[in-house]
């Protein structure tokens, strides 16, 4: 990554709510190369890092902030916009992207030249802006309850990941099931970049299928359902919302993983999909998200 300079920039701000990252990783999304937050937080919350390539316009960025943030019922956060060094800018992202260990699945950043563990799944990733770098609880919680199907022997003939972000969710049910036919989807036109290149990385072009598609909007979804394995890992919101399309793509003996569950939203998701004809089989809370695994009735 050579950059110069005189050229590096970053975007430092703070949040309060983790699960508001989301909201301002879309906002940052046309001024940064790269988004970190710190998992612990400080006095002031969690330190967000943008890392930019060229100077972002500050009128426009709080401008696309406040307008963003309010349309998203947050409070816009108190920006600074400072000068690095290109090596800076490097090695302060990296230190922010180490690898990850989630039971047999080691995930690992482009940076990383350690040795890989031969007692684990390797996933090589590249989050860029899309959501899932295996840091987050909601991306642990699908990662382990994948891994808990095929420890009950769920078989899967085909499989969609719908907001698939990264694309780490439909890689590793690529490693974990290697005969499985595999669509992993979304609406961000960067993640379906993101997401492609991460398959080819881990070399699984051959099991899954990346393209664009709201939801199950796609043609490709029509050609393939009904699915054995359905994952959403988005956000509560849109999960209630889609319930009852979600349930029309799930085969009888199929299984869903629905994530990005704030635990005090769950009530509210099972009720919307339990009305659409699922039922839950079970729920992993990771501090304060929840994933669940649900069945048709």
């Amino acid at each position: 990554m050579e950059i110069d300079p005189s050229d590096s920039w970053q975007i430092v701000f703070y949040i309060v709510e983790k699960d508001h990252l989301p909201v301002f990783e879309a906002i940052l999304e046309p001024f940064v190369d790269g988004i970190s937050m710190d998992e612990d937080a400080g006095d002031d919350g969690r330190r967000v890092v943008g890392y930019c390539s060229v100077q972002p316009d500050s009128s426009e960025l709080e401008s696309r902030l406040l307008v963003g943030a309010l349309a998203a019922g947050v409070t816009a956060p108190k920006i600074n916009i400072e000068s690095v060094a290109s090596v800076d800018w490097v090695a302060q992202y990296q230190a922010r992207t180490p690898p990850v260990t989630i039971g047999r699945f080691f995930i690992f950043p482009d940076h990383y030249t350690g040795e890989l563990p031969t007692d684990r799944m390797p996933i090589a990733l590249n989050a860029g802006l899309a959501f899932g770098t295996g840091e987050h609880q909601t991306t642990e919680g699908c990662l382990r309850i994948l891994e808990g199907l095929v420890a009950g022997g769920h078989q899967v003939r085909n499989a969609i990941d719908v907001g698939c972000g990264s694309a780490i969710l439909a890689i590793g049910v690529s490693k974990l099931w290697p005969d499985t036919e595999i669509l992993a989807c979304d609406n961000d036109p960067s993640a379906i970049r993101t997401a492609s290149e991460n398959v080819r990385k881990n070399f699984c072009t051959s099991m899954v299928n990346v393209f664009e598609s709201d939801f199950y909007s796609a043609p490709e979804i029509n050609a393939t359902s009904p699915f054995d394995l359905v994952i959403a890992n988005i956000l509560a919101g849109p999960l209630i919302g889609a319930a009852a399309d979600t349930a029309k793509q799930v085969s009888l003996t199929g299984r869903v993983i629905l994530s990005g569950i704030l635990n005090d939203q769950a009530g509210d998701v099972i009720a919307a999909h339990e009305a659409a004809g699922l039922t839950v089989l079970d729920r992993l809370e990771i501090d304060e998200w929840t994933t669940l695994v649900l069945k048709i009735r």
